[in-house]
């Protein structure tokens, strides 16, 4: 009688993926960035993926090979080349799962939160051990305290206009407008749809008027994308105080157009003397790649550059016990890990080790490249 139940079981779910699309267990390419994923889809999802030969394929040892940055083996650390997921599908479903899925969640202080910051961070700032985020809090609070930024409000506005390209759930956006800069308007825009909705949920709502969340499906500097107001409207020539962009998938692997769009639209909108905040852990090669093509190509001046690389693996040492009872309860909370036979127990690992590089937890391969200098954590600000 159990194995005719689970029998029934994964022919529903074969039948439900089937029923909401071709790439219901591809969560490394199946979703779009316009995609919200419910509990039942994430199910869907999850057990597709699971009972699939994907999580298989990236265990296999003609994958532990020498990869960017190093030689790692997936099994261990988690290592994936960009070419094997897309950013749209990824944070499709991680910001799904924050928000539908998971919502609010222990810490290991036994301190409940939902998991907004979706940041690496930096250690050494204001926030107390006992605040689960506060990583990814010091990060957006290290943007707007370089010393150019406090002049600016000082001498220009207090009540500066604010973009941020690349929001994601709009947390930072959400500190800094109720915590540090109250003044401040701030339009955070993201490609995901999922993130936005959250930010619409909790962030940008009545309680906080001065900020907007906007979706931008595509993302600013695809096809043409501009930055849009909250009307739908193009942003005008010369009109924002600060552009914002902290740890997003741009420039990841290289200056390339998609980036050097975005570059221009920063330039449009940026006021003469406006500064262009940019923090992220990157390629060091990306880093020195920047510089020529922001001051020559396009004429900015780098006023400041500070390496927190060193804060940003002292971040993910401390953030351990966190990261690890999250991706503890987030697995446990799809059965297929635990009761699908050998399958369940080897997507279990595979979920773990893409959930852990992807947050760069001790150990996995984006960690051990910021370790290694392949990767550099900085903060750097532009003025036009």
């Amino acid at each position: 009688m159990a194995f005719v139940k689970v029998l029934v079981g994964v022919a529903l779910v074969v039948a439900v993926a089937m029923y909401i699309g071709p790439n219901a267990g591809d969560l490394l390419k199946g979703y779009s960035s316009d995609v919200v994923l419910g509990s039942f889809q994430l199910q869907v999802g999850i057990t597709a993926f699971c009972l699939s030969s994907l999580p298989n394929k990236l265990i296999e040892p003609e994958r532990t090979v020498a990869t960017t940055g190093g030689d790692f083996d997936f099994e261990k650390d988690g290592d994936i080349e960009n070419d094997d997921y897309t950013k749209a599908s990824i944070y499709s479903l991680l910001y799904s799962v924050y928000a539908t899925h998971m919502g609010m969640v222990m810490s290991d202080k036994g301190v409940a939160y939902q998991f907004t910051f979706n940041t690496w961070g930096i250690a050494g700032g204001p926030y107390p051990p006992e605040e689960p985020q506060r990583h990814g809090k010091n990060a957006y609070h290290g943007l707007v305290d370089f010393p150019q930024v406090h002049e600016y409000l000082r001498e220009v506005t207090d009540a500066p206009l604010i973009v941020e390209i690349g929001c994601g759930t709009g947390a930072g956006a959400n500190l800094i407008t109720r915590e540090i800069l109250p003044k401040a308007t701030y339009y955070a825009i993201d490609m995901q749809a999922a993130a936005i909705d959250t930010c619409l949920k909790i962030h940008g709502n009545a309680t906080n008027p001065n900020l907007k969340c906007i979706h931008e499906s595509g993302g600013v500097g695809n096809n043409g994308n501009f930055v849009r107001d909250p009307q739908g409207l193009k942003v005008a020539d010369n009109s924002v105080d600060f552009v914002i962009i902290s740890e997003t998938h741009i420039a990841d692997i290289e200056i390339g157009p998609e980036e050097k769009e975005i570059f221009s639209e920063i330039k449009r909108i940026l006021k003469p003397g406006g500064l262009f905040l940019w923090g992220n852990a990157l390629p060091t090669r990306v880093w020195v790649a920047a510089y020529p093509i922001l001051t020559d190509e396009f004429g900015f001046e780098r006023v400041a550059s500070i390496n927190h690389t060193q804060n940003a693996i002292i971040a993910r040492d401390e953030d351990t016990p966190r990261v690890n009872a999250y991706v503890s309860q987030l697995l446990d909370r799809f059965p297929v890990t635990t009761w699908g036979g050998s399958r369940g127990k080897t997507c279990g690992l595979v979920l773990d080790r893409l959930i852990k590089n992807f947050y760069r937890h001790p150990g996995t391969a984006c960690y051990l490249k910021m370790v290694t200098g392949y990767d550099s954590y900085l903060h750097e600000a532009y003025k036009k």
